[in-house]
């Protein structure tokens, strides 16, 4: 299972990679774009002011922010060309953080300004923005990565351009005129560099939790399908985790059985071929699960041309014995509608039997090949009952005590008092005082 469950995640994380590199190279594009701008109208003005120091120092400026642009681009073509391989993320954010590193320091240098102005230098604000891009991938180790190389790479340029605990006089009186004389401090770019290595490590966590909650959904798709093979469809999508464990515990409580029987298959079968045979059967299954569907009922299985259906599962309700009749007569109505539309010959017959009590509810076998099962003697008696109506020649027959719990005793009347074998005790069998409800279609002529 694990590694099945590997197999669907790592395409799904690849091309949440893939994406997020696509996205951060049209980033680094952007960013390129808008410096590039910044620069050609402060070249414009300092041309204009005939200033060539300032353009000397716009000129580097523009070689670092090319770089960028290149290696934008880079990254676009070869997620584009499908080259892409995830090594390529820990060089693009080297790349990224190089990059930035340069134009601070070009800056600080070329303004003849100490460490402490680091952080009026406009292109560090670049920093939190590529983390945040950063934070679309599902790698947290290229995330902190990143974040290690911007918060050691800004100390080291701080410290290489003179960073002072206070400020110089020169540097004080600049900032009084704006009354931010400890703005610029090292205390204070100590807390933005505090900052800026806490959005790595949040961006990382919040990385780390997608994809543990990618994990997590893939593992119980995988498991939700496993189960889908073999448990109801009603059943399945509550099997999973440690609800699986308690279901394969098992419990015990009150349901209501219906078994439906298909009368005369072997007579029908020997008129049809293979295919019409498995049309006509698919088709009466068809109708079994529209009616448990419309009135709540699990279809436990399908045996051959009958099937099993459970009402109180997964828990039990007060209305599960008059769902489960509502069910039965449902199925005795499509039946005979269907006879009608499709002028069916020789008719379809069924037999239905209900019965309530405790069961034992619970998910037994191994796990390649688990089966939902409720085992007891309800259901032994609700499989006489629906045998009964082979006797009686009638489509839908209950046990009293399914009648009560439904709230019908006037709507049904006794047809017989039997002890069904192995069980000690009378079982009143009733079947409905509705005259449409209590009359099989014709039996087909020998």
């Amino acid at each position: 299972m694990d590694d099945l469950r590997a197999d669907a995640i790592t395409p799904l994380l690849r091309d949440a990679e893939n994406e997020a590199e696509l996205t951060t190279a049209w980033v680094r594009i952007a960013l390129a774009l808008a410096l590039a701008g910044s620069l050609l109208i402060s070249g414009r003005i300092a041309a204009v002011a005939g200033d060539l120091d300032i353009l000397r120092q716009l000129g580097l400026a523009g070689l670092a922010v090319g770089a960028l642009g290149t290696l934008g681009v880079a990254s676009l073509v070869l997620v584009r060309s499908g080259r892409y391989a995830p090594w390529m993320a820990f060089a693009f954010t080297t790349g990224d953080a190089a990059i930035i590193l340069l134009l601070v320091g070009v800056t600080l240098r070329d303004a003849h300004l100490v460490g402490n102005w680091i952080a009026a230098v406009p292109a560090i604000w670049a920093a939190p923005l590529i983390l945040a891009t950063g934070a679309l991938r599902y790698r947290p180790g290229v995330q902190l990565w990143a974040t290690g190389l911007l918060v050691i790479g800004l100390g080291l340029v701080a410290a290489d351009f003179e960073t002072r605990t206070f400020l110089r006089p020169a540097d004080k009186a600049m900032l009084a005129a704006f009354g931010a004389v400890d703005l610029l401090s090292l205390p204070a770019n100590l807390t933005r560099t505090l900052i800026l290595a806490l959005i790595g490590a949040v961006t990382a966590l919040v990385m780390l939790r997608a994809r543990r909650l990618l994990d997590r959904a893939v593992r119980e798709a995988e498991e939700r399908a496993s189960l889908a093979r073999f448990l109801p469809a009603e059943i399945a999508p509550l099997m999973v985790g440690h609800t699986l464990k308690a279901w394969r515990s098992g419990r015990r409580q009150e349901v209501t059985v219906l078994f439906v029987d298909l009368r005369d298959s072997t007579a029908l079968a020997e008129h049809m071929d293979p295919a019409r045979l498995s049309i006509f059967v698919s088709a009466f299954r068809r109708r079994v699960m529209q009616a448990a569907q419309a009135y709540g009922g699990i279809v436990d299985k399908f045996i051959g041309d009958g099937a099993l259906l459970i009402f109180g599962v997964p828990e039990p309700e007060p209305n599960d014995a008059r769902r489960a009749i509502g069910c039965a007569k449902e199925i005795v109505r499509l039946i005979a509608r269907w006879n009608v539309k499709r002028h069916l010959h020789p008719p379809v017959r069924v037999g239905i039997g209900l019965h309530t009590g405790m069961v034992f509810c619970g998910v037994l076998g191994a796990s390649g090949r688990l089966e939902f099962t409720v085992l007891g003697d309800v259901v032994n008696v609700a499989a006489r009952i629906e045998q009964a109506t082979k006797r009686f020649a009638v489509p839908l027959l209950a046990s009293d005590t399914t009648v009560a719990r439904a709230g019908e005793s006037r709507e049904w009347r006794e047809i017989s008092r039997e002890s069904p074998r192995g069980r000690s005790g009378e079982i009143r069998i009733l079947t409905p005082s509705d005259p449409v409800l209590a009359v099989q279609p014709p039996r087909p002529l020998a």
